[in-house]
């Protein structure tokens, strides 16, 4: 009777260094488990933040965009005007020329 109340009390001892031992696994991965989660919201809470800075850059891109395209537009009207100011001033030459060509043949 001894020998089986030993050979119980071992099983008992060893049922319960696995119970701790379990114990302390579930205990690590839970905060396995917990790091895990924290280490990805981490990474979610960068990752919006680079979204929203590259929204915001983009933003600024097109907003640069658009402000060299109302300057080139604004070039653009110079030099419409600046062209049609040169034509009037050719013709202008052009009948300047042509009213002295005239008044040296009817002299």
């Amino acid at each position: 009777m001894a020998d089986i109340e030993n050979r119980v009390e071992k099983l008992e001892t060893k049922v319960s260094e696995l119970d701790l031992r379990t114990d302390r696994v579930i205990t690590k991965l839970d905060m396995f488990i917990e790091e895990s989660r924290a280490a990805r919201q981490r990474q979610d809470a960068e990752m919006r933040e680079m979204r929203q800075d590259m929204k915001e850059m983009q933003r600024n891109i097109y907003a640069k965009m658009d402000n060299m395209d109302a300057k080139i537009e604004g070039i653009g009207n110079h030099v419409r005007n600046i062209t049609i100011a040169a034509m009037v001033g050719i013709g202008a030459a052009v009948t300047g020329v042509a009213a002295m060509v005239v008044a040296v043949f009817l002299k």
